[in-house]
């Protein structure tokens, strides 16, 4: 015990001797402003700004920070930025904002502080209007020798920007007719409640303050709106539109907020039959007279936004049943000047759709570029979507993903038998494949398409058939091959090789061919966009779902004109055929158009000699005679256009998009 205290005795002597070290690697204290860059952006709105002050280091030192008062000094600050910069910056009068403190003093501990810079926004907006050019500049500096200032970060400069709001939609309107609503021939009731949403964006979000504003139905908009349009609309009945959200909230620094709705169409039924009823309106206001804001837990009013649109006119319209072939317009969702359509899907990017499929649930686009969005809309209701899983998506190609297609199945142990979605790559070299095979809840699987040469493969393809006994088709855009076949089998391997070619046409660009369901061998082939779009009749001379190897001697025969920049699709109902297409009226405007033929036409007659039984626009709700060819305030950046089909039974969806300008559902049905 006593060689145990000596020791320790010893042991305590040495490290008195021994110098604390432990800081000797951590600078001394220093000061600055918390922002690692020299310029920030601050809504105008919430009337203040938070900035932080930092004293960093060993923290063994006390210091006091000088905020400066010095107008003069704060202008020249302001001139010197934009000299060093090539900026523009004005420098907002100091009689119009104030800060919260002229120093803070800092003890040896003490990591940080905040200074609150405050102002009127009203004012601020009268002297900013359109302009995002005005700063407010805050110099700080030391009170001490003791405690160096961090010169690149002794200065901030506060850029005041503004922001807008608008609700996306409009006009909205829901087509009710006595199929939808009442009971079928064995009775069961369809569903007689529909969910709308409206999408509330702001130009940029308002960081520091929320916003609330009521939601009311304000029928004495309805003889202004009938007098503007022409129209004779009447007041709905109570019930038949009802607000979910009697306020809606914006969140603080939120892009968007949804407005909900429900159509209880059970209000217009009468013994469980529907009577031909008036053409209703219900616009629906956000009451910004009455809107409230919280700002640091405290209510106040928003003071200086910019509204644009803040009422939707939802209209409810009567359509007579017809027998016989009928198309109806479900829903569709159109490009504003401020926004193109695919704003209504938050998180989608602008002009990155070009390609569309559908299945008995879902619309699927997939974006053309390299974010890897892949994007479930519910047919029921737009305003219900989803991302889908894209874990084994990869990180190549000019677009990572770019055409989706929902494929036939008849394999139980692939997607339980059910059709399956499969999306491909665009890539100038092989394309990859993504099959969905295990369903859309999971990611898919990645296959390789081999071409053994460098190509761009992928703007878009088609498909023929079934993943059992079917032919993919992928158009070359640089001509050089025409259409490359690939025939999968059943067979979800790793990779796969090209089988066969047609080469025809060979013309530079974007294009497709569109086999006739009976034939993979025969159909329709197409380059949109770009300055010669061009179409064909082709027919191989080999059986492409059959005989591999390339085909130099098809038989190509030119279509008229005005089946140039067109999607096709093909479907029968009731012993009559029909062909379904997107053609492109320009950058700014487009449309679906149906043709009608016999059984025993082929096809090609139907192109031959068309019977248009239906058309409608993809840039807004028109139709047939009242057809409009007034372009979208928003252009498609090129030719992107697409429609595909989704038949059950004698009921057929088509989904028709438009880069830009829009995205519309339609049903067609034969009810003879």
């Amino acid at each position: 015990m006593k060689r145990f205290t000596i020791l320790s005795t010893v042991l305590i002597l040495l490290a008195a001797c021994v110098p604390d070290m432990r800081n000797n690697n951590m600078a001394p204290d220093s000061l600055g402003i918390t922002s690692l860059e020299n310029v920030v952006d601050a809504s105008v709105h919430p009337g203040r700004y938070v900035i932080g002050i930092a004293k960093s280091g060993k923290g063994q030192t006390a210091a006091t920070v000088l905020v400066s008062q010095d107008a003069q000094q704060g202008k020249a600050l302001v001139e010197q930025y934009n000299a060093e910069h090539n900026t523009s910056f004005r420098t907002v009068p100091q009689s119009l904002y104030s800060m919260d403190a002229t120093s803070f003093c800092f003890s040896e501990k003490d990591a940080s502080k905040e200074l609150t810079l405050n102002w009127d926004p009203t004012l601020m907006v009268s002297l900013m209007g359109d302009s995002e050019d005005y700063v407010i500049p805050v110099i700080i500096s030391s009170g001490s020798d003791q405690v160096k200032m961090q010169q690149k970060r002794s200065f901030l400069l506060v850029r005041l920007y503004r922001s807008s709001l608008a609700v996306n939609q409009k006009t909205i309107t829901r087509v009710i007719q006595k199929k939808t609503v009442e009971p079928d021939k064995y009775g069961n009731q369809p569903p007689l409640k529909k969910s709308i949403k409206l999408d509330l964006v702001v130009s940029k979000p308002i960081k520091g303050m929320k916003i609330s504003w009521p939601v009311i139905a304000d029928n004495s908009l309805i003889e202004e709106y009938n007098r503007e349009h022409e129209t004779s609309y009447t007041a709905a009945p109570q019930g038949l539109l009802t607000i979910d959200t009697p306020t809606v909230t914006l969140e603080n620094n939120a892009q968007s907020c949804t407005v909900g709705l429900t159509l209880d169409m059970s209000v217009l039924l009468s013994g469980g039959e529907l009577p031909q009823f008036p053409s209703y309106l219900v616009p629906v206001r956000l009451n910004t007279a009455e809107a409230t804001a919280m700002i640091n837990s405290k209510e106040s009013k928003p003071q200086g936004l910019t509204y644009g649109n803040m009422v939707t006119y939802v209209s409810i319209e009567w359509k007579e049943t017809k027998l016989g072939f009928d198309v109806e317009r479900v829903w569709g969702l159109y490009s504003t000047a401020a926004s193109a359509w695919s704003s209504n899907i938050t998180g989608f990017t602008a002009a990155a759709e070009r390609n569309v499929t559908l299945d008995g649930e879902n619309i699927y686009i997939a974006e053309a570029n390299t974010s890897k969005n892949l994007w479930a809309i519910s047919l029921e209701d737009p305003g219900t979507y989803r991302k889908l899983p894209v874990g084994t998506v990869q990180t190549q190609g000019i677009f990572y993903l770019s055409c989706p297609r929902v494929v036939p199945n008849t394999n139980s142990e692939i997607n339980n038998g059910k059709p399956v979605l499969v999306v491909s790559s665009m890539d100038e070299g092989d394309p990859t494949l993504y099959v969905y095979d295990k369903g859309t809840e999971s990611d898919p699987k990645a296959i390789t398409l081999t071409t053994w040469a460098g190509r761009r493969l992928g703007d878009t393809f088609t498909w023929w058939g079934s993943l059992q006994n079917g032919v993919l088709y992928f158009k070359d855009f640089n001509t050089t091959q025409g259409t490359v076949t690939f025939w999968l089998r059943d067979k979800l391997g790793e990779q796969f090789y090209l089988v066969g070619r047609v080469k025809a046409p060979e013309l530079t660009g974007a294009g497709a061919f569109f086999p006739y369901p009976e034939n993979a061998s025969e159909g329709l082939a197409t380059v949109r966009g770009g300055e010669d779009p061009k179409a064909w009749y082709v027919k191989s001379s080999k059986d492409l779902n059959k005989d591999s190897g390339g085909d130099d001697a098809p038989t190509v025969t030119e279509l008229d004109s005005k089946y140039t920049d067109c999607a096709f699709r093909y479907f029968t109902l009731k012993g009559k055929r029909y062909i379904a297409y997107a053609k492109q009226e320009g950058s700014s405007a487009g449309r679906l158009v149906v043709l009608e033929g016999e059984t025993s036409e082929s096809w090609k007659q139907l192109l031959d000699n068309p019977r248009i039984v239906y058309q409608a626009a993809i840039q807004n709700d028109t139709e047939q005679e009242e057809l409009s060819a007034a372009p979208s305030p928003r252009k498609s950046e090129n030719s992107g256009m697409d429609l595909d089909i989704w038949q059950s039974g004698n009921d057929v969806y088509i989904a028709v998009v438009k880069q830009n300008v829009g995205l519309s559902l339609f049903h067609a049905s034969n009810d003879q």
